[in-house]
């Protein structure tokens, strides 16, 4: 059996893919597992370091509006078409995770006649999952979406590392925020904030944060701050205990574990894993795509569990109104997190389920 999986580009697309690639693995050793990506993407590190294989189609962007980029959409598309259909040759099933790898592949199981299933993550659907929702045997969603027939909301397939962290409560939380923060260098006491930028990190954020850094340490907060590979900055005359600068970490699940509020941007992948860790944010998201960030960002508002702050907006001085605000109130927006915290952990599981009960007619959840 091969299973043909496609979602490259960001971190929000992968991690999704490679919890439903490593639940199929769980289950069915004898599945054959082969992910359509993209060079420079997330995907490029990420799925070979669990140890799939990957190819890779050139980067076909749908064009928003007509220029020179737009010129050379159409040869680049049909060159991805193309190798999608090489890709795809003997595939039993194709799983999609929107993004522009996506389009193509969804477009070459259709003519290939192989069934399709998808996972939109955004309460906003991007292109891609528009294009394969229309034939596709399976749509899971993380949250209902507006106008779309057939759809199964199992929630965001998360590693399981942060699955099982979410699930902790009472002293074994307590236990496990100390044994973090020590890990990471963090004070033990006051509150920890956590800092991060997107899978690429965010110039601005980084450099915001770094001017208010004193400040908030003033307050008691301490901060861990993910500046994005390649964007060290060295900060002069503060606490490493009360400043703790990475470029990247593996185990995410430390750094929520840590923390006790939350600065990032709005990705649908950051924003579930938040909302399961049950903590207040700040989210600062970007205005790209249909804006689905800012979507995203706005059902956790409505709650009263975060703020909003545009990057548009985005100066030091607002940011750190808006975190001495949330810090401020902390109980509030701390308890509304709590209360709102998703139980849906088990999206990857639930969505193999899907699989195997609309496209190979398995009650047993068998493939």
């Amino acid at each position: 059996m091969k299973i043909v999986i496609a979602g490259g580009g960001t971190a929000g697309h992968v991690l999704p893919a490679l919890a439903v690639a490593n639940e199929i693995k769980n289950r069915f050793s004898h599945a054959e597992i082969v992910f359509i990506g993209s060079k420079g993407g997330a995907d490029e590190k990420l799925v070979p370091a669990e140890n799939y294989q990957i190819r890779y189609l050139p980067k076909a962007d749908f064009p928003r509006k007509i220029n020179l980029t737009s010129l050379i959409f159409i040869p680049r598309f049909s060159i991805a078409l193309i190798k999608s259909l090489s890709y795809l040759r003997k595939a039993t099933i194709a799983i999609g995770f929107g993004g522009y790898v996506a389009t193509p592949v969804y477009l070459a199981a259709r003519m290939l006649n192989i069934p399709i299933a998808i996972h939109e993550a955004n309460s906003v659907p991007g292109l891609a999952n528009r294009v394969g929702r229309k034939w596709a045997k399976v749509v899971a969603v993380f949250n209902p979406i507006d106008n779309w027939k057939d759809q199964h909301v199992v929630g965001f397939p998360m590693r399981n590392s942060i699955t099982e962290s979410a699930k902790l409560s009472g002293k074994e939380l307590v236990l496990a925020k100390e044994v973090a923060r020590k890990e990471l260098g963090l004070r033990p006491e006051g509150r920890v904030l956590l800092v991060m930028g997107g899978s690429l990190g965010s110039q601005k954020i980084n450099d915001a944060i770094i001017e208010i850094t004193a400040d908030l340490n003033k307050d008691n907060i301490s901060i861990l701050h993910l500046v994005g590979v390649g964007n060290s900055k060295i900060v002069d005359a503060i606490d490493s205990r009360e400043y703790r600068q990475l470029p990247y970490l593996a185990k995410m699940e430390s750094a929520y574990l840590a923390a006790d509020i939350v600065i990032s941007r709005a990705g649908a992948g950051t924003c579930a894993e938040i909302e399961a860790m049950g903590l207040p944010a700040i989210f600062i998201p970007l205005s790209i795509g249909n804006g689905e960030q800012v979507v995203n960002a706005e059902k956790f508002v409505n709650r009263g569990s975060a703020k909003i702050l545009l990057n548009s907006n985005l100066t030091s001085s607002k940011l750190l109104s808006i975190v001495l605000e949330v810090n401020g109130s902390f109980a509030e927006f701390s308890k509304v997190a709590v209360t709102n915290k998703s139980t849906k952990l088990c999206a990857a599981s639930e969505m193999v389920d899907l699989i195997a009960e609309k496209i190979f007619h398995s009650p047993k959840g068998e493939i």
